[in-house]
């Protein structure tokens, strides 16, 4: 059988194609990208021609299609919806991909290339665009090691192989423990205070791991719990906050102390090797904040004010507490419980009468698309004929005010064992005018 990942969808936007891809493509199509890239980054640094920002940066540009490809779907797959197959192709492939990545970005006779032109930028006669794009090649080289002596660079390709296999685990711990510490419920009556929805959410989820007749409530990736606002159980909120702050961190099989501590030494490590500091000097190097003075420079002006504040709600929420009998001390369990009694007090505003309106496909429709339409002129329509890469995915085509297509937008709303927790969008087509793409992008919500 073809595999569907080593060549070009003919689906629109490239979508791919999510009903012929197993999991056994990853392997061939990783090693297959690997492969192809490896010998067009060989053939541009073969080119005896003169460097030029075409023969070298445009085609950087242009190289790892396949490889591309396959990672984005691989890794939109990973977070999204896991099982034990892909989680040890990822085990597998994550130190390859990072040896991969170090033999472009740590390659002395490319850098040579890049440096070239960079030195020449001012009398190459590039637009703005192409300037703006080489000067980022350059500051990513440099950043990656390639600047840095022989040693350092071998040293630096170990410390990334590692880290890459630490961070991979490290996510996988936390996922499982996630999933492990749901909060089996076997009277409904204990879920008091939770709307049908969520009540009917726990059922289903109990139902989706062979628990019938009971209630199941799921772990977030944050720390706490949206139902925690609403149960009226306290004995229950604590319970989930508890199991919330104990993510990764129970002494059992998917502890990830000793994975921690690993990650920072490595991290330490490869900072000393550029002559930074610590770990977040490196990193702020090539963000916006420019260093670890800044970022703390910000927090010192909002910390005082932020913990003022913090302070005068938890006296406001003890009030309460108080005042309804309850003789117990505020706990992070009762905050956001007493915080919806408060705000109903003050302000009127009752949070659980206003939940029906902001069902899915109301905030989807009459928010959020609505809004992008007023603001953008853009227009969604489902595209019920294209196949996600699970049930529950929903595709939609993003249209431009003058009806030309845009994107296509993937949602993935709902939470589901083999999903990791959080909030993110991704990219299973990238954007590029260079190579005449237009973007396949992921929203995924838990």
């Amino acid at each position: 059988m073809t595999n569907p990942l080593l060549q070009t969808s003919n689906l629109p936007f490239e979508l791919p194609p999510f009903e012929l891809i197993k999991d056994e493509h990853y392997r061939e199509g990783f090693s297959a990208g690997m492969a192809e890239q490896k010998a067009e980054i060989a053939s541009i640094i073969a080119n005896s021609s003169e460097i030029t920002f075409a023969n070298t940066i445009v085609a950087l540009e242009r190289s790892g299609a396949t490889l591309t490809r396959v990672s984005n779907v691989f890794y939109n797959k990973s977070s999204s919806d896991t099982n034990d197959e892909i989680d040890a192709i990822e085990s597998e492939y994550a130190p390859l991909l990072a040896a991969h990545e170090d033999s472009i970005w740590l390659d002395a006779q490319l850098f040579s290339r890049v440096s070239w032109l960079y030195e020449n930028r001012s009398s190459l006669n590039l637009d703005e665009t192409d300037l703006w794009v080489l000067e980022l090649y350059y500051k990513d080289f440099v950043h990656a090691g390639a600047a840095l002596p022989e040693e350092k660079r071998e040293r630096l390709k170990e410390i990334n192989e590692e880290l890459s296999s630490l961070e991979t685990q490290f996510s996988k711990n936390v996922l499982a423990d996630s999933n492990d510490l749901a909060i089996v419920v076997d009277d409904e009556g204990e879920l008091v205070g939770l709307t049908s929805g969520q009540i009917a959410a726990a059922r289903s989820a109990a139902e989706s791991r062979g628990l019938q007749g009971k209630w199941l409530i799921t772990m977030v990736n944050f720390t706490g719990h949206p139902l925690l606002a609403s149960l009226e159980n306290r004995n229950l909120r604590e319970k989930i906050m508890k199991a919330s702050l104990s993510k990764g961190d129970r002494g059992n099989a998917f502890d990830t102390k000793e994975i921690a501590k690993k990650m920072a030494k490595l991290r330490a490590e490869r900072a000393a090797l550029f002559g930074r500091s610590n770990h977040a000097e490196y990193v702020t190097s090539m963000q916006t904040s420019g260093s670890p003075e800044n970022v703390h420079s910000m927090l010192r002006k909002i910390a005082p004010n932020a913990l003022r504040n913090a302070k005068q709600e938890g006296a406001d929420l003890q009030s309460r507490i108080t005042r309804d009998g309850a003789g117990h001390q505020l706990e992070s369990w009762d905050w956001d419980f007493y915080t919806e009694k408060v705000r109903q007090e003050k302000f009127s505003i009752d949070s659980s009468a206003l939940k029906p309106y902001f069902e899915l496909n109301r905030v989807l429709h009459d928010g959020v698309f609505y809004a992008a339409g007023k603001l953008f002129g853009l227009r969604f329509e489902e595209r019920k004929d294209l196949v996600g890469y699970h049930p529950e995915v929903r595709v939609f085509e993003v249209f431009n005010e003058d009806g030309t297509p845009l994107a296509l937008y993937l949602g993935d709303f709902f939470t589901r064992d083999s999903k990791r927790g959080g909030a993110w969008m991704n990219s299973l087509v990238n954007q590029s005018h260079l190579l005449n793409k237009k973007p396949v992008v992921v929203n995924n919500l838990t």
